[in-house]
Order: C-alpha cells, then structure tokens, then sequence
C-alpha cells in the first residue's frame, strides 16, 4: 500500500478520513480499515491540526465523530478572497432526511446564520477582491433568519458595491 511504501521510505503518512459519512460511519471506518489514523466530521474540521498533532504523539487512532455542542458558525474560517469568487457559508444542517443522505443526522437540523454577520463577511470579501459570492449550505434555498428568507438576504448582497454575481449552491434534489 502507499502508507507502507511511505513508511519503507522514512516518510511519516497520516491517513484520514473526513465527512459526513465519515461522522456517521467512524468506528466502523477504522474496524474496515486499520491503516486509517483519523476519522474526522464536519462539526471537527476546525480541529485538524489538533488532531493530527495528537496522532503523531500517541499510538492508534483518532476519532472525532460527535456532533459538538457549539454554535454552529462559531468556527468558520476568517474571511479571505483568493480571487474574484468566494464562499460565504449562510446555512448549515438539513431538515429533509432523504433516504440516501446522512446530513441531518450528522451535520443536525437547518439553522441559518444571522444576517448582519453574512453581510459583513461579505462586505469584507469583496474589500478583499471577490465579485462573486457563492453561497454556501446544505440546503441554501431553506436560509430562514427571523423576517429574512433567501431572497431578502440575496437582496440585501446585492447592494454591496463592488459584488457582480451571486451564486448558491448545494441545494437538495
């Protein structure tokens, strides 16, 4: 395998696997397939570098599979446009329960940020260079905040000076 050839060579190779799936699926991940060290959700992401660093000083592996008690957008990144598209998460979770789909029961129920805080990333994205926003949940067309759909925030981005397109993606079939 490629970890062993890795490992033949001197070289250290973490193998991790990430996503929903990943939540849902994690000791049962690990019993399939012992080469992999980590198994990390979505709700983890912002820990990878905690959790590789734990890895490296302990033996076996890590998992981080539990669906956190935080704010949801607590932990996205800090704004940065590397180009004239850039993300804008406004929506997390899933209400539909598809029967092909582990969203809602790894990524929870649909909860939409709030609104002065999607338009002051936005803002600062556009400050920073982007002229596309795309934004970004599992299930965007459900954005619901208070007396704000979909439409209204879209309106409201709109206006930002500088912003020539906004795209959404990731909507449910």
């Amino acid at each position: 395998t490629l970890k062993a050839e890795k490992a033949k060579a001197g070289e250290r190779m973490v193998l991790a696997v990430a996503g929903c799936v990943a939540q849902a699926e994690g000791q049962e991940i690990v019993a399939r397939q012992p080469a992999v060290d980590l198994v990390v959700g979505p709700q983890s992401y912002h820990r990878l570098p905690e959790m590789i660093a734990r890895q490296a000083r302990e033996s076996g592996h890590v998992l981080e599979t539990d669906f956190p008690a935080l704010e949801k957008f607590d932990s996205l990144p800090a704004p940065s446009a590397t180009g004239v598209s850039a993300f804008l998460t406004v929506q997390e979770g899933c209400d539909k329960f598809c029967s092909f789909c582990v969203v809602p029961y790894t990524r929870g129920a649909e909860q939409s940020r709030e609104p002065a805080a999607i338009l002051s990333e936005a803002r600062q994205l556009v400050e920073k260079g982007a002229r596309e926003l795309v934004l970004l949940g599992q299930n965007v067309n459900a954005y619901d905040k208070e007396d704000w759909s979909l439409a209204r925030l879209c309106d409201e981005l709109a206006k930002i000076e500088g912003l020539a397109r906004i795209r959404s993606t990731t909507s449910p079939p």
